[in-house]
């Protein structure tokens, strides 16, 4: 039988933060795969003008003090390679952001870590060897008290 009782506030708190936690990496996906979108444009554009530039002379600089071709190629390699890295150390912290706030609402909805279960395995190897050696120190007892008592009783002879 279904009961009408409200469900807790902190149910529904605990069952929407992972839901945000959800969307905010895909809003974080949507940003970057936007400004991968605009360095891609920026780089076709660069390519444009060096072609236009390379049509317009039939391959030679358009004006004597212009640089050369191959420069031009190593100038372009490094803005990609500047670009590239911010792109990779925007995603690096990014990802940063995104697992620090997922270690932290697993916090917050009390979800052990793997260094806490780590702990709670030692503890429970730990008690299991004294709950061996106490029982082994039991049986042990037992054994001597029989041995005394046999020892101690005396012996029936019947003829």
């Amino acid at each position: 039988m279904k009961t009408d009782f409200p469900e807790p506030q902190t149910s529904h708190a605990a069952r929407d933060f992972p839901r945000q936690i959800w969307l905010a990496g895909l809003g974080a996906f949507a940003r970057t795969q936007e400004e991968s979108g605009r360095f891609f444009e920026v780089l076709v554009e660069e390519g444009r003008m060096v072609d236009r530039r390379l049509k317009k002379t039939g391959g030679q600089p358009a004006e004597p003090e212009a640089e050369p071709m191959p420069v031009g190629i190593e100038v372009l390699k490094e803005r990609a390679g500047v670009i590239r890295d911010q792109a990779t150390g925007t995603w690096n912290k990014l990802e940063q952001v995104f697992q620090a706030r997922v270690m932290r609402a697993l916090s917050q909805l009390g979800v052990p870590t793997q260094e806490d279960v780590g702990l709670l395995r030692q503890q429970v190897d730990r008690l299991t060897e004294n709950i061996q050696a106490l029982t082994r120190a039991a049986e042990s007892a037992t054994r001597q008290e029989r041995a005394v008592e046999a020892a101690e009783s005396p012996v029936v002879v019947r003829d």
